[in-house]
């Protein structure tokens, strides 16, 4: 077979044109696999997003809480005469105006439990916040807190609140100290076997509570006893009810433990007494009370331990019915 010049030249082109393309077409991919390369090898930059907690602190950052004055104490059904007040200073000692605070103070109580209410106040152009709380309908002998307003669900933020919480007494005594009462508290030996020969302990929390005012008031005839030996709540009102005006305060005085050491008997006792509306039958008042006294004698451990959980569960409730 023959070739002619011109169909050299035309392979010879064709040759040339073929190894430029490919030689055009590993450069291309070179530079591809280089470029991919690069991109691969490119730090990629991650954005952290503060979590609420660590908002909640950084808006807390060099602040300073202070309770500047608080209100004595009122009586159940009269406001109290001056607000709480609060200041809040940044680090540098100046005031921080409009800054919220909660406050959560005692409301009312369920079952003779004191119950809490929330609500915020915000601070002035001097950094200081005043809360007032509304005029009390209940007694209490409890606190009010004041702390940055922030998510309490949020257990991180919950555990910076206790920091920079202030708490202030929250004092209401009853109104009704001459209303008129009667009280049944049994006590109950190391046996467990409840003493129906002689009230102690009743005796006792009568004689405290006139110390602090209270009048017309007296220990029940044991068919009131019996139907706290019960933890009959019913039969103590029914049997109750008509020789009490106003309240009537029951429950029992129960021996824990009695350890003998060196120091001499240790009488550890528990009280617990409740105060029942004698006209509706509801519970106003609860509590559950738990002392521990020493002495050298037997007979003064126990006396001495009776006397002061009467002395402590008076003062409650003074505070509480």
């Amino acid at each position: 077979m023959k070739f002619t010049k011109s169909s050299k030249i035309c392979i010879s082109l064709f040759a040339t044109l073929a190894f430029s393309c490919a030689s055009t077409a590993n450069i291309q991919n070179g530079e591809n696999q280089q470029k991919k390369s690069n991109k691969s090898n490119t730090p990629v930059e991650v954005v952290k997003v503060p979590t609420a907690a660590e908002l909640y602190s950084q808006k807390l950052d060099g602040l300073s809480f202070s309770l500047l004055s608080f209100p004595k104490q009122t009586t159940k059904g009269k406001i109290f005469t001056e607000p709480y007040t609060i200041e809040v200073k940044n680090s540098e000692g100046n005031p921080v105006e409009s800054f919220e605070i909660s406050v959560v103070y005692p409301s009312s109580r369920k079952e003779g439990l004191i119950q809490f209410a929330e609500t915020a106040v915000s601070t002035d152009s001097e950094g200081k916040a005043k809360f007032l709380p509304p005029a009390p309908t209940f007694s209490f002998n409890s606190e009010v807190s004041f702390f940055p307003k922030g998510d309490m669900s949020d257990p991180e933020i919950a555990k910076l609140v206790q920091a920079k919480t202030i708490k202030a007494a929250y004092k209401v005594q009853t109104n009704l100290k001459s209303a008129g009462g009667t009280l049944a508290i049994v006590d109950f030996n190391q046996n467990g076997k409840a003493i129906t020969s002689n009230p102690i302990s009743s005796s006792n929390l009568l004689m405290t509570l006139m110390k602090l005012g209270f009048t017309r008031i007296g220990n029940a005839p044991q068919e009131v006893s019996d139907a706290v030996i019960q933890d009959n709540k019913e039969k103590v009102y029914a049997r109750a009810k008509s020789i009490a005006p106003s309240f009537i305060i029951y429950g029992t005085v129960k021996i824990d433990s009695n350890e003998k050491t060196a120091e001499g008997s240790t009488y550890t006792l528990t009280g617990s007494v409740k105060s029942m509306d004698s006209k509706t039958g509801e519970i106003t008042f609860a509590i559950d009370k738990t002392i521990s006294v020493t002495d050298k004698n037997d007979w003064n451990a126990l006396a001495n331990a009776r006397k002061q959980l009467a002395e402590q569960i008076a003062d409650e409730i003074k505070y509480g019915i």
